[in-house]
């Protein structure tokens, strides 16, 4: 499998900050309160099962890539499914990276609306982030997005510190009695994990960048486990801080959290973290975005600096059709289950598919 130049190629260890910075990012803020309605006090288990199979999806990604000379999931298709059905799948994908990118781009919005800002519209919100976007990625490029999700890691890898400060009013008891929730509600609550734990579907479109790909996969799976342990301790914590009917009605679980947190030079530390975190999510809307672009040039045949344009205009029409928060959860939810399809489950059949079309030009050899 070719490697692109060299100024545009990385390092292994940045696919660990790739891969966690893309999963890390508005949904660890809210996802307690919806695993806790399906799962109980047995939410933090849903997470840990999610993480379990995202880290098989991530080995059948890796192999995927491996066993072609193809060098991402654009090509792949167009290999497997044809040039004309090849395209429909394409463009599938790519629609699920603008509809990942938007729920991103809403949700962080509609957040900082509500705690912030609540006169501001949100078409300016919107539109903040969207040029904050395209003005990144037209003058950087692939190489922006490794080095922008290195640099944010570390700059908000400490608010992890914080969030382990409710422990002291935690109620242990809450945890018990472990493994009461039904199959059902399991499933339930792994399925809706699976948007806070999404981004590792990159995997297919950095994989050529790297430079030693055979340490890839290790990088990837280190990124998974941190992402799995993280959003696992939050919501243990949410759940041992909170009373089960609190947790059920509180929509931003870690936020509320923060707000029990007092520094004596700061009072309300939650208006410290919500613009901090936009930190935390500028490495998912560059990835998604560049991730589009990749793929409108598989589609179109168009430099990738043109497609930002089209897309980022896409992007924040949409965004702007949403009034209400009930229906941004309503497409946040449609993106999770989509995503899920995409991410969780469509990898197996693709390995499959790859694995038999080769088998098959092998035996015409």
């Amino acid at each position: 499998m070719k490697t692109p130049r060299e100024r545009l190629s990385i390092n292994a260890y940045l696919v660990f900050f790739l891969v966690h910075t893309a999963q890390m990012g508005l949904g660890i803020v809210g996802v307690q309160r919806v695993i806790f309605v399906e799962a109980r006090q047995d939410a933090w288990i849903a997470v840990l099962l999610s993480g379990l199979w995202i880290h098989l999806v991530v080995f059948v990604i890796y192999q995927t890539l491996k066993q072609t000379e193809h060098d991402n999931i654009f090509s792949l298709h167009t290999f497997v499914y044809g040039r004309v059905f090849g395209w429909m799948v394409n463009a599938a994908v790519v629609v699920y990276f603008l509809m990942a990118y938007t729920s991103i781009l809403l949700g962080y919005v509609e957040m900082a609306l509500t705690w912030m800002y609540p006169d501001f519209p949100l078409w300016g919100g919107a539109l903040i982030l969207v040029v904050l976007t395209v003005y990144a990625l037209y003058g950087g490029g692939f190489r922006l997005v490794a080095g922008v999700s290195f640099i944010t890691f570390f700059m908000t890898i400490w608010i992890i510190i914080v969030f382990f400060q409710p422990l002291k009013y935690a109620e242990w008891i809450r945890l018990l009695p472990i493994f009461e929730a039904t199959p059902k509600q399991m499933a339930n609550g792994v399925l809706k994990t699976a948007y806070t734990m999404l981004g590792f579907e990159v995997l297919y479109i950095i994989y050529p960048f790297v430079k030693e790909k055979g340490r890839a996969h290790r990088y990837a799976q280190l990124g998974v486990l941190l992402t799995t342990f993280l959003v696992a301790s939050v919501t243990i914590i949410a759940i041992v801080f909170f009373s089960p009917k609190q947790l059920e009605v509180t929509i931003w679980a870690s936020l509320s959290m923060f707000t029990i947190v007092k520094f004596p030079f700061i009072e309300r530390f939650e208006y410290v973290v919500i613009p901090l975190w936009l930190l935390v999510i500028l490495p998912n809307l560059l990835m998604f975005m560049w991730a589009m672009t990749r793929g409108g040039k598989a589609l179109f045949h168009v430099k990738q600096k043109y497609l930002l344009f089209v897309f980022g205009l896409m992007s924040f029409f949409v965004a702007i059709l949403f009034k209400r928060r009930a229906t941004i959860n309503e497409f946040i939810d449609q993106v999770g289950w989509y995503g899920f399809w995409l991410s969780f489950v469509y990898p197996f059949i693709l390995y499959m598919l790859v694995k038999y079309k080769a088998w098959m030009r092998e035996k015409k050899q």
